[in-house]
């Protein structure tokens, strides 16, 4: 039989291959897209001083202009920063090669896709909205209540909420002067630029134009100067900006006005536009019977007096009201025409013009027919003719003469202009009249009620006047209702009401408590009884909180209550001299702390040592100005300090006293100048002030020195003569010890004194003994050299001789005959015999480790 195909394995070797498929893929993409980024942050910086020179150079820049410019420059150099410009919908960088779309309004930039959103957006809102207000529906109560009216399509600004409608929908990428439709972004000039000049008309509307390169934000102030005169025209000229050359001087005008009597007092203004008279005069009216005082800008005023002068006929008089010059002639001598006006006629004015017998056919008051009766006097009649009209509230319908007017029953349940009370006129056509209701509110001063047609809002102060009184009562003044706690009425006459204190406290009438007293004091300070006057504020009567009894207190009575107090005297501050208790200082003190205390400083006091001063801070003593040391100073515990001897280094074991000091007794141990004996002196002896320099160093020697004869020896080699001393042995030229000198071969010898060998006399010549002894010890010296040479010749040879042995052919050897031993057959009972007696001592000592364990 076949074996069993392994089905799991082929399926994982294919999710595995599917699975790196996909994987590669993946890293592909991601190898794609990184390539493809584009990051804000990778954008090139900008030349920013260069562009913004090229933006400036056709405007006029001066000094004076440059805070002018500020506003524009801000909004420049953040659009060339990258990533600076944030969208404000999506919350996200605005790349320079992005479109863009600038409000006009707040210069904001957004997206141009997120603003057609954002327009879209809100236009879809509006029109959901008013599609739901445009249907009217029944109330609770079965009242019909009408649609809204319909809100115009708009959308805003994100940032300023300018309006706009809908035909400004952004549906294109332009540059902010609108020149350009998709500028390409070109790094030498301003994100969004087309590069050529705005042109734009500047604000306020002066006549020039912005000279800048395309920029975004609001043009800079016209640079442009003019040389103009004031708006009167009487200083002389000057160079001002273009945007102030409407400027005034400070002169008055001082033309007649229209009125003829009052002279123009306004500061310079154009020629011919001085204001109305402001000023009251007596005039007549256009007739002239009547005449009152008005201001003399109203010149013509008509009265209510009929003319009634006859016209030129003397049979008709003038019914016009108050009117200036001739009346003019009879109006009835003119052509006439009949009431229907179809026919005219030219007759005398006592003559009446008839009827025509036509039909009259004039508008009726309706507006819509036209009267059926013939050519008549006088009014139409009213329309009789029946159509179908709507109510006033348009709720209803019915067939009625056009004349007469069709209203319902339903009533309006709208709030009238005072938004309180509902209108519940009958038929009403939404015009709801306004309240007529009186408000009745309490006003503010909260004693009188408004009287005014009912209205929104605050209602206006109380008109009622009421009168105050001064405190003393001889003062009054008037004030509007609800001011009188706070009016302030200013009484000249002095108060009248006792001082609380002992001064006479002199102010003038007042409303409240008196003001408290300023004046010092001046009563002797009891307090500290040291006969001073109290010179602080007066404390004779301070107003201070009373303690409520909380079994006596009411709930009617106020929760804080006060008294006046009598305060005792503070503290005198008044200045004394006072001296410390150590007598170092004397210095101004307060009366109230005027005892002597310590001033911190050290005594410094003569210590009896007579070297030092008292070191404690400033201490109590019985005679101040006594300066040496007294029963309360610090005794002087310390050593001497006086300077010892150059050279001694140990201290005077005496307490501290007055110079001199003792000669120092310490011994001192050391080793003589030879090194071998030890020498002991005193310190003075050896370091002495009063002998010379050169006796001291002699002194010093003699100490050091043991007696003994000096070890050294003379450059001659001989021992030194002298005591034992420092320093190089003296008079190495005086040695006369005896030595011997040699001749070459020694043979011969002699014995000479020091000095001599000194002067050269080293060695002696030899004699002829001497030279035949050189000879026969030159040719012994020879004879043994010679037998030196024997021998080692000799010791070569055999040394030859053994080499040649032992690296010549060597002699052949004969072979040995070897016997092989027959093997023996193996004993295997011997063997496990053997593997027996080790395996039980093995199971042994296991047995015997186990149990320990």
């Amino acid at each position: 039989m076949a074996p069993p195909k392994n089905k799991s394995q082929p399926q994982s070797s294919n999710a595995s291959q599917k699975f790196n498929e996909i994987h590669a893929k993946n890293i592909d993409v991601a190898k794609k897209m990184v390539e493809n980024y584009e990051s804000s942050s990778e954008e090139e910086e900008l030349d920013e001083k260069t562009i913004l020179d090229s933006l400036y150079k056709h405007y006029d820049k001066r000094k004076v202009d440059d805070h002018l410019l500020a506003k524009t420059s801000s909004f420049l150099e953040n659009v060339l920063h990258s990533g600076a410009a944030t969208c404000l919908i999506c919350i996200g960088s605005i790349k320079r090669a992005e479109a863009i779309w600038s409000c006009k309004h707040c210069y904001c930039f957004f997206h141009l896709n997120c603003i057609r959103r954002w327009a879209n957006d809100s236009l879809a809102q509006i029109k959901a909205q008013s599609q739901n207000d445009q249907q009217g529906y029944y109330n609770h109560l079965g009242e019909y209540i009408p649609p809204k009216k319909i809100k115009s399509l708009h959308w805003c600004c994100p940032q300023c909420r300018k309006e706009f409608l809908t035909e400004d929908r952004p549906s294109k990428y332009e540059c902010f002067c609108g020149k350009e439709e998709n500028p390409p972004s070109q790094p030498w000039l301003v994100p969004h630029s087309c590069g050529e000049i705005c042109g734009k008309s500047l604000q306020p509307n002066c006549g020039h134009k912005c000279t800048l390169l395309c920029h975004p934000g609001p043009c800079p102030p016209c640079a442009q100067y003019a040389n103009t005169s004031c708006k009167c025209g009487k200083s002389a000229p000057k160079s001002v900006r273009c945007i102030d050359k409407q400027w005034e001087c400070e002169r008055k005008c001082g033309q007649l006005l229209k009125c003829g009597q009052h002279v123009c007092g306004q500061i310079c203004h154009k020629p011919g536009q001085c204001p109305p008279c402001k000023k009251t005069s007596e005039q007549s009216c256009e007739c002239g019977r009547e005449s009152m005082k008005r201001q003399c800008c109203d010149l013509e005023w008509h009265c209510k007096n009929v003319c009634n002068r006859s016209y030129s006929c003397n049979l008709h008089v003038c019914k016009k009201i108050c009117h200036a010059g001739e009346c003019g002639e009879c109006p009835l001598s003119q052509p006439r025409s009949c009431p229907c006006g179809k026919t005219k006629k030219i007759g005398p004015c006592t003559e009446s013009i008839d009827t025509c017998g036509d039909t009259c056919q004039k508008l009726l008051p309706c507006q819509l027919h036209t009267c059926t009766q013939r050519c008549h006097k006088g009014n139409c009649n009213l329309c009789l003719v029946i159509i179908k009209k709507k109510c006033r509230c348009g709720m209803h319908e019915k067939e009625l003469p056009c004349s007469k007017e069709f209203t319902c029953e339903t009533k309006c349940k709208q709030t009238k202009d005072c938004e309180k009370h509902p209108c519940n006129r009958k038929c009403c056509d939404k015009n709801c009249p306004p309240c007529d209701k009186v408000c009745g509110k309490p006003l503010s001063c909260g004693k009188h009620k408004c009287q005014s047609i009912c209205h929104k809002g605050p209602c206006y102060p109380c008109q009622q006047q009421s009168q105050i009184h001064c405190r003393c009562g001889k003062t009054k003044k008037i004030v509007p209702c609800g001011r009188e706690r706070t009016a302030r009425v200013v009484c000249l006459e002095p108060c009248r009401i006792p001082s609380k204190c002992h001064h006479y406290n002199k102010h003038r009438c007042h409303k409240n408590e008196c003001p408290p007293c300023s004046q010092p004091c001046g009563l002797l300070n009891d307090v500290s009884n040291c006969g001073h006057i109290c010179n602080v504020k007066c404390h004779a009567a301070i107003k201070t909180a009373k303690k409520a009894n909380k079994n006596t207190a009411s709930v009617w009575e106020p929760k804080k209550q006060f008294e006046f107090k009598s305060m005792p005297h503070p503290r005198c501050e008044q200045k004394v001299m006072v001296t410390c208790i150590g007598g170092h200082e004397i210095a101004e003190w307060p009366c109230w702390n005027s005892k002597p205390s310590s001033c911190q400083r050290l005594c410094n006091r003569q210590l009896k040592c007579g070297n030092h001063k008292c070191h404690l801070v400033c201490h109590g003593v019985a005679d101040l100005k006594d300066m040496k040391q007294q029963e309360n100073c610090d005794a002087c515990n310390r050593g001497c300090d006086i300077a010892r001897p150059e050279g001694c280094t140990h201290h005077c074991p005496r307490p501290c006293h007055l110079p001199p000091c003792n000669p120092c007794s310490v011994a001192i141990k050391t080793k003589c100048h030879c090194g071998l004996m030890p020498v002991v002196y005193k310190c003075s002896d050896y370091f002495c002030n009063e002998a010379s320099e050169n006796d001291l160093a002699e002194i010093q020697e003699n100490l050091k020195s043991c007696g003994n004869r000096c070890l050294k020896n003379y450059p001659c080699g001989h021992r030194c003569a002298a005591k034992c001393h420092s320093g190089p042995c003296p008079y190495p030229d005086a040695c006369r010890k005896k030595l011997r000198i040699f001749c070459d071969c020694k043979r011969l010898k002699l014995e000479i004194s020091c000095d001599k060998h000194r002067s050269g006399l080293t060695k002696l010549e030899c004699d002829e003994n001497c030279v035949e002894t050189k000879k026969s010890l030159e040719l012994a010296r020879k004879q043994e050299e010679e037998l030196l040479k024997k021998q080692e010749e000799e010791r070569n040879r055999l040394e030859v001789e053994q080499f040649e042995k032992k690296f010549s052919k060597r002699k052949p050897k004969e072979r040995k005959t070897v016997e092989v031993k027959a093997k023996e057959p193996i004993n295997w009972k011997l063997i496990g015999v053997y593997a027996g007696i080790l395996a039980t001592i093995a199971l042994a000592v296991t047995f015997a480790l186990y149990e320990d364990h």
